[in-house]
């Protein structure tokens, strides 16, 4: 696997490689690997997909993709973690809190309530603001961002109704690993427990947790 580029694609972020091998083998195929954590159904493959379309419509020069489905190659965390060290996945989806090691402001992106709607969301994407952040993950993270995508609302789902705030109060709920996500939900009156997404359901069935949070194509894997 060449370590001439790799790519990450956010869960706020869509894309991939192209990365070219030195000029003598111009014209043999090259051979990008990905991974998602998810089955053919979920967005996050079906973009993945997508994107190999593309660019093998666009490229124009023999190129191959293999995708690892399922998590076959770990999750999130891991995918970034072996882009950075050049070996096994080349391109992804993964969210920015895992890219803090990198950059500081990466979880930042990654952020619940950010954004007012989807035209607040463009406004800043077509203003080029995070781009400083892309440029730190590539300087110390050898890793090119090359796209950003939003996953929907989020919804937070528990084992028992929750209608108002007085209701989400201790509330055990699973969030991601930055510790922006658990300082957000404390800030609520939540006790946030960082927990793999894969063991999510597991855990509200042993009751570890009570509640988790993702948008809808998450939620229903």
């Amino acid at each position: 696997m060449s370590r001439t580029l790799r790519t990450a694609l956010f869960v706020a972020a869509i894309a991939a490689v192209c990365a070219l091998a030195p000029s003598a083998r111009a014209q043999e195929a090259v051979t990008l690997h990905g991974a998602v954590q998810f089955n053919d159904d979920h967005a996050f493959n079906k973009a993945l997909l997508r994107f190999e379309q593309l660019v093998k419509q666009y490229y124009g020069k023999p190129i191959n993709f293999v995708l690892h489905r399922n998590s076959e190659l770990g999750l999130e965390k891991d995918y970034f973690a072996y882009m950075n060290q050049g070996i096994s996945v080349d391109y992804g989806i993964v969210s920015p809190a895992h890219m803090s090691t990198f950059s500081k402001a990466a979880p930042f992106i990654d952020a619940p309530f950010l954004f007012r709607d989807l035209g607040h969301w463009n406004k800043v994407l077509d203003a080029d603001l995070l781009k400083p952040i892309a440029d730190e993950i590539a300087q110390k993270a050898d890793v090119m961002l090359i796209g950003y995508a939003g996953g929907g609302v989020r919804n937070i789902f528990a084992n028992r109704p929750v209608r108002n705030l007085i209701e989400i109060k201790g509330l055990k709920v699973r969030v991601q690993g930055a510790p922006i996500w658990s300082r957000t939900f404390s800030a609520v009156g939540m006790s946030p427990t960082v927990i793999a997404y894969n063991e999510i359901y597991n855990a509200i069935q042993n009751g570890v947790i009570a509640a988790g949070e993702n948008e809808a194509a998450g939620s229903s894997r």
